[in-house]
C-alpha cells in the first residue's frame, strides 16, 4: 500500500488535481473540503502527510494546523498559499512544526517536486513509476561511470534508458528516438552543454532538460535557463533528488500533453 496523504482544499479543481496526481503515482490522498472533516478523519487514522491550503473555508490553514498540533506533534505539514509566502507566514509556520511553505501553482513542476520529495524522504530505494513504459531518457555526459550509474538507477524504475557519450551523438539520439527528458552535462569535450541544449529545443521545444554541473556557475546557470533548461543537478548529484526532479517534470508534461488533446 502507498504512503496515505490527507489534503485540506476547499478548491474542488485543486483536490481534484491532487487526487488525480497523488493515485496515478500510488500514493493513497484523500481529499476533504473543510477543517471539521479533516480533523474528524484525523481522529479516525493515521496520515504520512497533510496538505493545508492557507484559506479553507472554515478555518485557514494555520489555525487547523495549531489544532492538529494538539494532538498530534509528529506527522509532516504542507501550508500551500495562492501567493507567493511572505516572511511572517514563515515564522508562524515554523512555530507550528509545519515542514514546508509553498505557493499552489500547478502550472510548473515545482509544487509537485516539493510534495513528493517530502513524500520520499522515507524512501532509501526508488519506486516505480506507473507510468514509465511510456517515457524515454536520453544520459549525455563524457564520463562511462557517470552514464552507468544513472542508466541503471532508472532502467530500476522502468525507464527506456538511451545514453550519448558527446553532444553530436547526443543530438543523432534526440533526431532518431525522441525521448521525453534529457539529462545533460554541461562541461564535454567537442560541442558543450549549452550549445547541446540550444539545438535540442529545436529539434524538439517540449523535450524537458535536466543539466548536470561539477561546479554552479552562475552565468553558465543562467545562459542555460534561457535556452530552455527546465532544473539542473549538482555534482556528486543525489539520486533521490533526481529521482524527484524526473517525475514532476513528466507529470507537468503529461498534463499539458491532456490539455492539448483536449483542445483539439
Amino acid at each position: 500500500m502507498g504512503q496515505k496523504v490527507l489534503i485540506v482544499d476547499g478548491n474542488i479543481e485543486a483536490r481534484n488535481t491532487f487526487y488525480e496526481i497523488l493515485s496515478s503515482l500510488n500514493y493513497e490522498p484523500t481529499c476533504v473540503p473543510t477543517a471539521k472533516e479533516a480533523l474528524t478523519r484525523l481522529t479516525e487514522e493515521r496520515f504520512d502527510l497533510i496538505i493545508l491550503d492557507k484559506d479553507t473555508p472554515d478555518l485557514g490553514g494555520l489555525e487547523i494546523a495549531r489544532k492538529i498540533r494538539e494532538f498530534d506533534k509528529e506527522t509532516k505539514i504542507i501550508l500551500l498559499l495562492e501567493e507567493e509566502p511572505k516572511r511572517d507566514i514563515f515564522s508562524s509556520a515554523h512555530q507550528l512544526n509545519i515542514h514546508k511553505v509553498l505557493k499552489k501553482d500547478f502550472s510548473t513542476h515545482t509544487l509537485m517536486r516539493e510534495i513528493l520529495g517530502t513524500l520520499r524522504e522515507r524512501h532509501s530505494s526508488p519506486q516505480p513509476y506507473p507510468f514509465s513504459q511510456d517515457a524515454s531518457i536520453l544520459i549525455v555526459d563524457d564520463n562511462p561511470q557517470v552514464r552507468e550509474t544513472l542508466q541503471l538507477f532508472l532502467e530500476r524504475k522502468g525507464f527506456r534508458v538511451l545514453a550519448a557519450s558527446s553532444g553530436e551523438d547526443a543530438l543523432m539520439k534526440v533526431k532518431l528516438d525522441k525521448p521525453k527528458i534529457v539529462i545533460l552535462d554541461i562541461r564535454m569535450p567537442g560541442m558543450d552543454g549549452v550549445v547541446v541544449l540550444r539545438n535540442m529545443k529545436q529539434l524538439d521545444p517540449s523535450i524537458k532538460v535536466i543539466v548536470l554541473t561539477s561546479v554552479r556557475d552562475d552565468y553558465i546557470m543562467k545562459e542555460a535557463q534561457q535556452e530552455g533548461a527546465s532544473e539542473y543537478l549538482i555534482k556528486p548529484y543525489d539520486l533521490e533528488k533526481l529521482d524527484v526532479i524526473v517525475t514532476s517534470l513528466l507529470l507537468q508534461k503529461r498534463s499539458r500533453d491532456g490539455e492539448e488533446n483536449l483542445n483539439r
